[in-house]
């Protein structure tokens, strides 16, 4: 009894319809959980899932381990013997989730319009702070101009003082010696 190219694969195929049903179920299963807790159900989250599906599955563990050992069998000697690290060394890591990953577009493009105006409201308030520290400075600096010039004038006035004073002194003096100078001309005389 021959079998033909079409019935040799066909438990092959049978085999591998019923592996995809049984995904599909599982699948529809893990998104009616979702959508019963509210939360959304997008191609990353189907996709995480499948990998950690793919990660954790006893059922597919189980397979890979048995069909490494069917190959070392097979190989005898060909391949050097390993544990489970090599088994599991194709799957896919997955890294920690990204909450924003849940959100959808409309609700990402909110929270842009959000952070943004934030932004935007602290650079408001930043310039306006700086508008004021600038302007406090500059009436500081303009205050001790003022002083500046105040204690130049006064300086100035102080020196004008001393110079009249100076004035009035050597013109005293001047006044004394000629005095001392008249006396002791009557006194001789």
């Amino acid at each position: 009894m021959t079998l033909s190219s079409d019935d040799q694969y066909a438990h092959i195929r049978a085999n591998a319809a019923t592996q995809k049903q049984e995904t599909l179920d599982r699948l529809t299963r893990a998104i009616a959980t979702l959508e019963a807790d509210g939360r959304p159900v997008t191609t990353f989250s189907i996709r995480e899932a499948f990998q950690l599906f793919q990660e954790h599955s006893t059922h597919l563990r189980r397979e890979r381990e048995q069909a490494l050992e069917k190959r070392q069998a097979a190989n005898q000697g060909k391949l050097r013997k390993t544990g489970k690290g090599q088994a599991t060394s194709h799957v896919v890591k997955v890294s920690p989730r990204d909450p924003l990953l849940d959100y959808k577009r409309p609700r990402l493009v909110e929270l842009l319009h959000e952070a943004r105006a934030e932004r935007d409201e602290a650079r408001r308030q930043l310039r306006t702070e700086r508008v004021k520290a600038e302007q406090h400075a500059q009436a500081e600096q303009a205050e001790l101009e003022q002083r500046y010039h105040k204690l130049l004038q006064e300086h100035m006035s102080c020196g004008i003082t001393i110079a009249k004073l100076e004035a009035q002194v050597a013109e005293y003096l001047a006044f004394m010696e000629r005095f001392r100078s008249s006396l002791q001309r009557e006194e001789h005389s």
